[in-house]
């Protein structure tokens, strides 16, 4: 038996915001677990000898060069000094084989580090560093080699923000294209006659949920909202003197207001304040196209 097709209730709406923070949420789990387990290293002042107790995995020797380390502050060359020798030995006294390690470096709040060389733990436990040289003393530092843990998170961080914010945006786009089609469909069912205005209207209702999706994305993806701005300007015309024309505006001071925000951002991202001034950008631009969205949805202009 042949039925009318089931309209997506706003249940839909609700399972792609889900969606959505749960991949917020994803994401941010993943950073919170590479802050809490994040190890800073044993630091020690050379030249001299210092017992550590290591687990399995590569390990990395610093040179930091700007640092406190017992009530002083110390301050030294970025490149270790000539005729230093470093030996590092398991707890039977064998010597593990020492690799170089140029090119890395790590700057925290007061601390500023090079590394000088990296070694594999095969087998956890006891070890002994020894470092030998006629040179001023200097802080030294051994910790475990936290570059793959980065860029792992970083990479799972990405992937479930893009999961979860592209299935939402997906599935809400796919409710609200039903419910345009269904609404479009009851004057057919009921006999009267759909015009070409109306069909061009519900194109252009569509076109104008599009640009909000894109703008959405750029919160992740940032060129989604140069995407949208360009649909707004080619189709600006189109819905001149129509309700539409007021969410084209809505988008296209959401787009200028963005841009110009997120170079305030950038600008002072030399201080902590950039980051919050980017992070209230977000929510701001969130804010915007998802009252914009439901506005459309109720086939209600903008600043009304």
């Amino acid at each position: 038996m042949g039925g009318a097709a089931r309209v997506p209730g706003s249940g839909w709406y609700v399972a792609a915001g889900a969606l959505a923070i749960g991949g917020v949420f994803a994401a941010a789990g993943l950073v919170a677990w590479l802050v809490l387990t994040w190890e800073d290293g044993v630091q020690f002042l050379a030249p001299g000898r210092q017992a550590l107790t290591l687990k399995a995995g590569n390990h990395v020797v610093w040179n930091d060069r700007v640092t406190v380390f017992e009530g002083r502050s110390y301050r030294s060359p970025r490149e270790p000094p000539g005729g230093m020798q470093v030996t590092v030995t398991d707890g039977g006294g064998a010597s593990v084989a020492l690799r170089s390690a140029s090119g890395m470096s790590y700057k925290g709040m007061s601390t500023e580090r090079v590394a000088i060389m990296q070694f594999e733990v095969a087998r956890p436990g006891r070890y002994d560093i020894v470092v030998s040289g006629d040179f001023p003393p200097r802080v030294l530092s051994v910790g475990p080699d936290r570059l793959a843990a980065v860029l792992w998170t970083v990479f799972g961080a990405v992937a479930a923000l893009f999961v979860g914010w592209g299935a939402g945006i997906g599935i809400a786009a796919w409710a609200f294209i039903q419910r345009e089609q269904a609404r479009e469909a009851a004057p057919r069912a009921a006999g009267a006659t759909v015009t070409a205005g109306d069909a061009r209207e519900a194109s252009l209702r569509q076109l104008t949920m599009i640009v909000y999706v894109l703008q959405i994305a750029s919160i992740i993806a940032g060129i989604t909202l140069i995407a949208g701005v360009i649909i707004n300007y080619l189709k600006r015309k189109d819905v001149e003197g129509t309700w539409l024309e007021s969410h084209f505006r809505w988008q296209i001071r959401t787009f200028w207001f963005t841009l110009l925000w997120f170079g305030v951002g950038l600008a002072l991202l030399i201080v902590v304040i950039g980051l919050f001034v980017l992070m209230a950008l977000a929510m701001w631009l969130l804010y915007r196209a998802i009252k914009g969205w439901l506005e459309l949805e109720e086939r209600r202009p903008m600043y009304a």
